[in-house]
């Protein structure tokens, strides 16, 4: 062992031991390296006071020379001196990094430290970074392409900035949207449309090859410019002018039959808003109507009104072709716009559809044939000959479609018949989230007095238990009807609805008791047999019962309420097979509450005609 001193702006200088065998390099990492301040090109190796070697780091790291590694010796000194010149290279090289500067005096030499150019540089436009002699920042451009830029002397502290090259394409045509291969692909002057998609077999299944467009930038503006295509024509007669030629740079877009173009247009239909200026409207037309995409297209040149009617995907079954109204601004008065109203026959191809050319911001509206309606069914299920699905006209009434199913079987209960509409289930269900909120309000207020009286909160949980049902329940838009009435052309009948439909049960003898009884369950039904009967064959009311509310849910629908005439002296005449007796909670026990009794007949109601619809 020998021992040796490492001084200067090391990590940790000091006095080593170190191994007889040991070179500078060995000392060096000993003492942990060099700091960011010392110098990397002119470690020294001192010994009795002189220096017998010096050793440039940059050698060793970036060509593995180890020459200039020295042997040590007993009472060495390795000395690391602060650093000396420093230049930055930034950007496109291979190893961007600030280097300190030794005998590289140009910048050839600081790009040739820096291991070169990468293949994406442009060198053309480096910029020098550079402190001038007053002190201020300051550019210089040299084009490192040129011997005489490459020979400009780097001073203390400047920084090369390498660009790179733009990412846009050139020389490349790009095929996009509902292909099978989309991407690029090399141009070459005089290529065509089917030279990219060739045939049919490059196309995604159920593509729109009545409409495409090809997206170019015109030069110098680079201003966006739309050009309409027909791939049909253009796989047909490929050397027409529909095979459109193609430029460097141009976009080809083939859109699909059942995929929406809004999202793709709008990105092209933003760059031509921010093309217009002054009186020059942004090339864009707007379509609505029975077509299959209304909205915004670009205009193409000489674009009529049947063109865009192939650019939005095509005419709808309901579409009126007789007439179409065109919206058109005119801003030929400089002194106020006016809006002009153009109707036109789209079954006259040679004059109107055809001829028709259209202008920027105009908007073209596709009439519905007068009195067309969309397919309306109602839906018979249960007890009917032939239930299912039934298509029906505008004004079809319900017992008409109850002839075409061939009438009920043998064991329909029309009495119990539940009859439902799509309105007024949405209705209802908003009602019951109103209602819903109501109740949280008056439950909550309750909670607060009952804390600030000191009581309980026993009272409260039975409307607590009431809310949960309400919650879990859902509208079932229930219209009540006399079937039997109905197909007796006894009452007036039924104007349908679309998404109507109309549910028979199997006949029911029993009478159901629920609510607030000891036992809920069904009893068949005995003509002797009054309301207080069903009651006690359930173990009669609770305690909690309402006995003044009681109420009878017929199997129909309707309701008879505890208060209604000849209750008491008829009460075996207003039952019949498919009644449900519903026992009703003593909302008076809940104090502060006021909706509650209604609460609860609406949430029996609701779970009962659910049940009479899941009994099939």
């Amino acid at each position: 062992s020998i021992q040796i001193l490492v001084l200067g702006e090391a990590y940790q200088p000091g006095s080593y031991t170190v191994s007889s065998l040991s070179t500078m390099m060995n000392a060096l990492i000993s003492s942990g390296g060099v700091t960011k301040v010392g110098s990397l090109r002119n470690i020294q190796l001192k010994r009795n006071g002189k220096i017998v070697a010096s050793m440039d780091l940059y050698d060793l790291l970036l060509r593995g020379d180890t020459s200039d590694d020295v042997r040590l010796l007993p009472g060495d000194v390795l000395f690391i001196p602060t650093i000396g010149k420093v230049a930055s290279i930034g950007g496109e090289v291979k190893r961007p990094a600030i280097y300190e500067l030794k005998n590289e005096k140009t910048a050839a030499d600081l790009l040739k430290l820096a291991g070169g150019l990468l293949p994406n540089a442009y060198p053309n436009a480096t910029v020098i970074e550079r402190i001038s002699r007053v002190g201020d920042r300051t550019l210089l451009n040299i084009d490192l392409t040129q011997p005489k830029d490459n020979k400009i002397k780097i001073n203390n502290g400047d920084l090369l900035k390498v660009p790179s090259i733009l990412d846009r394409m050139d020389n490349v045509v790009i095929l996009s949207g509902h292909v099978h291969r989309p991407g690029g692909f090399q141009w070459s002057e005089g290529m065509r449309v089917t030279d990219i998609v060739k045939n049919y077999k490059e196309l995604l299944p159920n593509a729109d090859v009545n409409y495409a467009l090809i997206t170019r930038e015109s030069f110098p503006l680079r201003n966006l410019e739309i050009i309409p295509v027909n791939l049909h024509k253009a796989l047909s007669y490929p050397l027409s002018s529909d095979n459109a030629e193609l430029k460097s740079r141009d976009e080809l877009f083939v859109f699909g039959k059942s995929v929406d173009r809004g999202e793709v247009l709008e990105s092209i239909n933003q760059r031509l808003r921010e093309q217009a200026s002054g009186n020059n409207l942004p090339k864009l037309i707007d379509v609505g109507g029975n077509v299959y995409f209304p909205g915004e297209y670009p205009l193409t040149s000489g674009m009529t009104a049947n063109d865009l009617i192939i650019a939005a995907g095509g005419l709808r079954e309901a579409a009126y072709l007789s007439k179409a109204e065109i919206t058109r601004r005119n801003l030929s008065d400089p002194e106020a716009a006016t809006i002009e109203h153009i109707n036109l026959n789209l079954n006259a191809q040679d004059e109107q559809g055809e001829a028709f050319r259209l202008q920027a911001k105009d908007k073209l509206v596709v009439f519905t044939i007068p009195e067309y309606r969309e397919t309306m069914k109602i839906t018979l299920d249960g007890q009917v000959r032939f239930p299912g699905d039934y298509e029906f006209r505008q004004g079809e009434v319900l017992s008409q479609v109850i002839y075409r199913a061939g009438g009920f079987t043998s064991t329909a209960h029309l009495q119990a018949a539940v009859f439902t509409r799509v309105d007024l289930q949405q209705i209802e269900q908003k009602q019951l989230q109103e209602l819903k909120d109501r109740m949280k309000e008056d439950l909550a207020a309750s909670e607060l007095e009952d804390a600030a009286a000191g009581q309980g909160s026993g009272s409260l949980k039975d409307a607590e238990s009431l809310l949960d049902s309400l919650s879990n329940t859902k509208a079932l838009g229930r219209l009540v009807i006399s079937l039997e009435d109905i197909v007796s052309n006894k009452i007036a009948d039924i104007q349908l609805k679309d998404g109507d439909r109309l549910v028979v049960p199997t006949f029911r003898q029993e009478i159901s008791v629920i609510g607030e009884v000891q036992h809920s369950a069904a009893h068949l039904f005995n003509e002797q047999w009054t309301l207080d009967d069903y009651l006690e064959k359930s173990g009669g009311i609770t305690n909690r019962a309402d006995d003044n509310r009681i109420y009878v849910v017929k199997a129909d629908g309707s309701v008879f309420l505890p208060n209604q005439s000849g209750w008491l002296t008829h009460q075996n005449e207003l039952l019949s097979p498919g009644d449900t007796v519903v026992v009703p909670l003593d909302t008076d026990r809940i104090k502060s509450l006021t909706l509650w009794t209604n609460v609860s007949q609406i949430v029996y109601q609701l779970a009962l005609g659910a049940a009479a619809i899941r009994s099939l």
